[in-house]
């Protein structure tokens, strides 16, 4: 049976997004499901659906219609998890290139997806029923490191954390070329690009993205780099580095396909964030994959000694 809610906003809460209001008031309950909901118009203001960004007012009344969670119908897929760390909240892979990280089309069963609830069937009715588990995604030729949640309120308080930017987060990036600054922040808008709508581009209309790089190791026409998005855009250290003239290396999407390489070369190397029960902060790394390391070694011919490189 579904629960209601009625609330109403007080002088001190007026201001506040509709999504965050609400995911504050309401035990248990991700700001990924919140929105949810709102879309789905069982959130209404004064019996009116409004957005997700809604900033809520003075003396508004707000009806909330929780249903019940619906365990995800994803079929488990049995698939030997790289795990970096578990406890009763939280797990943390190192995701490998080539799978998905949800159901998506083109790719419908065999994910991460699929994978967590196999590991852990009680992960089904966590989060999206389409998603159960997951948080936050990496694309599908990148690899690294991927939290997932085992309960509703580590995926509530990781996603607060998503969403208000305290999680921080560095890649390893092959690019092409070398860039003219030894480190610098690119801020540039991303949104749909006007001219292929599977890509993303540089856009006055998109949504605000700032990314920090800083080379760690150059060679002949390539460079190494530690990528630290500060936003959370799609596919946005992608776009960014194409936009500065240096695509990441094999990415088919927004550089050129390389046939020694069957992935782009884009790795998820660090993530640093606050426990979800404990509160206390949690850093955790992944080394370069072999693949990825191997082809720096036999691809690229460095100017000095490969062993003294930083990324070993």
């Amino acid at each position: 049976m579904s629960k209601h809610y009625k609330l109403h906003v007080s002088d001190t809460e007026q201001g506040t997004r509709l999504d965050k209001y609400v995911t504050e008031k309401i035990d248990n309950l991700s700001r990924t499901k919140v929105v949810k909901l709102i879309q789905d118009s069982l959130v209404l203001i004064n019996n009116k659906k409004v957005n997700p960004s809604h900033k809520v007012n003075l003396g508004e009344s707000i009806e909330i219609e929780l249903p019940d969670d619906v365990p995800s119908n994803l079929t488990p897929w049995q698939l030997e998890l790289d795990i970096i760390y578990e406890d009763n909240c939280i797990l943390v892979i190192d995701k490998p290139a080539g799978i998905a990280v949800h159901p998506a089309p083109g790719h419908q069963n065999q994910t991460i997806a699929n994978a967590l609830i196999n590991h852990n069937p009680g992960v089904s009715n966590i989060g999206a029923n389409s998603r159960p588990g997951i948080i936050h995604r990496l694309d599908m030729d990148t690899s690294g490191l991927l939290i997932t949640a085992k309960n509703e309120l580590a995926h509530r308080k990781i996603s607060e954390q998503f969403a208000d930017r305290t999680i921080q987060k560095s890649y390893y990036a092959l690019v092409n070329g070398i860039p003219e600054n030894s480190q610098a922040i690119i801020d540039a808008p991303i949104g749909r690009s006007p001219f292929n709508r599977q890509q993303m581009d540089i856009v006055s209309t998109g949504k605000s993205a700032l990314t920090q790089y800083e080379i760690v190791d150059t060679y002949k026409s390539h460079s190494l780099l530690k990528v630290s998005p500060r936003t959370g855009r799609t596919h946005q250290i992608r776009v960014h580095l194409k936009s500065i003239g240096h695509p990441v290396v094999g990415d088919s999407m927004y550089g050129k396909v390389d046939p020694e390489l069957n992935r782009h070369f884009l790795h998820a190397s660090s993530i640093s964030f606050t426990h979800p029960e404990s509160g206390e902060p949690l850093s955790l790394k992944s080394d370069l994959p072999i693949q990825l390391s191997q082809y720096i070694v036999d691809r690229l011919k460095s100017s000095h000694d490969m062993e003294d490189t930083k990324y070993l």
